[in-house]
């Protein structure tokens, strides 16, 4: 259920609660950046070029909102690989994960990361 919850109430919703955790073992992951933070929530930018990665990075509970079409490779903590093709205006709900990513369309990947943190 990717579209469970529209953009109109995702992003709201992650100003009105706060912003996220996405840090690698050496601080903000490349291509992530903070757009907003409070005690609640963190909300992120992402965008990486064609061919572009990022390094693992951690993130709690969050809804990702694709803002362009991409095709991306994440490879988890567990050396899982998963590729995901993702179209603008998509919503998907994430677990926490540790992860790093890997832009492997040919359009640049954009999309807002809303992370809840703990209470």
């Amino acid at each position: 259920m990717k579209r469970s919850i529209g953009f109109a109430l995702a992003i709201p919703l992650g100003f009105a609660l706060g912003v996220s955790f996405a840090q690698s073992r050496e601080g903000n992951s490349a291509g992530l950046t903070v757009k907003f933070e409070n005690e609640r929530v963190r909300v992120l930018e992402l965008r990486l070029q064609p061919g572009e990665r990022e390094q693992q990075h951690t993130h709690p509970q969050y809804v990702l909102y694709a803002l362009t079409d991409y095709r991306v490779r994440n490879i988890s903590a567990d050396g899982t690989v998963r590729t995901f093709q993702r179209r603008a205006g998509d919503v998907f709900w994430g677990e926490p994960i540790t992860h790093g990513g890997q832009n492997v369309g040919t359009t640049e990947l954009r999309a807002l990361i809303v992370e809840l943190k703990p209470h």
